[in-house]
């Protein structure tokens, strides 16, 4: 094979094709080292040296169609006169002691550009998960692992878990550019420490933040960005008041003795925790109603639900914070256990709720990310 195609083709350099076979399904290019010239030895400084042998290795390259190719190369062990080191021929198209070529590393980065999964690039390519996500590691890390913070002014810090929910991410977010800027491990105060020291030492001054009501993450704001406003968003409040439904729905399923109230209450969690109710068909209308008029704690509990969302439907943040101290007073006057903690929780923190408000204006799309 031309030597120029091989280099356009699969990127090979310094090494020059023998033969080729085809074996077990997969294709084999057989390639020999052809050196083009030593330096000198990094111990004795001498560039006199004998040959020491050879060593063979398996390359992962491009596939041709959609034949798995291999490259087995023939490396030369070289040694030299004088301090006796020795080393073996270098390989100039793969990255370190990786067994894949950096055409092969780039196509699998295209690939999952175009919204493949690492399975699906696995299977597509009949190579082991593993070596895919090891790919994908190596270009995010070098690529992310310091990214630029200058501009950075309304963040977003929220938690994910991983492992089934066994391990626990902690994440930033630019809400101007929608990029992630930081990973921290765990969801403790101390998961953001390495992103406060980076901020301090590059001079980044934070404007704005967004957070659920984590006592972490604002115990951690309030320590590192004393003067930024913190807002809380939307999201996590509405998803609060609904594990407050919820604990509701079970606790009432729990004291009923009555079986078919028991039977009303069972397996209507989704039901309850619609947000249009409107759009449910006319069989689990029914059922909806029939809850709601037969059990009036899960029928207050439900009309708290609905009506947290008033919140942020307001004109301005004034008639905003009457609606959510009168939503807290409705709440405390229900003798619902968790909805009277959640009213207690809301209400110590109204100031960084009702700042939602700061940020509604018609010249930024950041409120809409809150």
């Amino acid at each position: 094979m031309n030597a120029s195609l091989l280099n356009h083709l699969q990127g090979v350099k310094d090494y020059t094709f023998s033969s080729s076979v085809y074996k077990d399904k997969r294709l084999f290019f057989n390639l020999y080292y052809n050196p083009q010239g030593f330096c000198h030895c990094p111990n004795c400084r001498s560039r006199k040296l004998i040959k020491y042998g050879k060593v063979h290795r398996n390359i992962r390259a491009l596939p041709v169609g959609s034949t798995p190719t291999i490259l087995h190369l023939t490396l030369q062990r070289y040694q030299y006169k004088k301090c006796h080191y020795v080393f073996q021929s270098r390989i100039p198209f793969t990255n370190g002691e990786t067994s894949h070529t950096k055409k092969f590393q780039a196509y699998v980065l295209d690939l999952l550009r175009l919204g493949l999964t690492i399975s699906a690039v696995a299977r597509h390519l009949r190579i082991n998960w593993h070596v895919v996500k090891d790919i994908h590691k190596a270009h995010l890390y070098k690529h992310y692992r310091n990214l630029n913070l200058k501009g950075l002014r309304c963040i977003g810090i929220d938690e994910f878990a991983v492992h089934k929910g066994q391990i626990y991410k902690t994440i930033v977010v630019d809400h101007e550019t929608g990029r992630l800027v930081y990973v921290g491990n765990g969801r403790s105060k101390e998961a953001l420490a390495k992103f406060w020291r980076r901020v301090k030492r590059l001079k980044v001054k934070i404007e704005v933040v967004s957070s659920d009501l984590s006592a972490a993450f604002i115990s951690s704001v309030g320590q590192n960005a004393p003067d930024a406003i913190h807002v809380y968003d939307k999201f996590h409040i509405v998803q609060l008041v609904a594990q407050a439904m919820d604990k509701t729905r079970r606790s009432v399923y729990k004291q009923t003795t009555d079986m078919e109230q028991r039977k009303v209450i069972k397996g209507n969690r989704w039901i309850l925790l619609r947000k249009v109710p409107e759009k449910l068909d006319k069989k689990y209308k029914k059922r909806l109603d029939n809850i709601l008029e037969t059990n009036k704690p899960l029928a207050t509990a439900y009309y708290l639900y609905e009506d947290i969302e008033q919140i942020w439907m307001q004109k301005n943040k004034e008639e905003a914070l009457r609606q959510l101290e009168y939503w807290c007073r409705q709440a405390q006057e229900s003798k619902l256990y968790y909805f009277k903690k959640v009213a207690a929780s809301l209400m110590g923190r109204r100031t960084g709720i009702s700042a939602w408000y700061d940020y509604k204006t018609p010249k930024s799309e950041f409120y809409r990310k809150i």
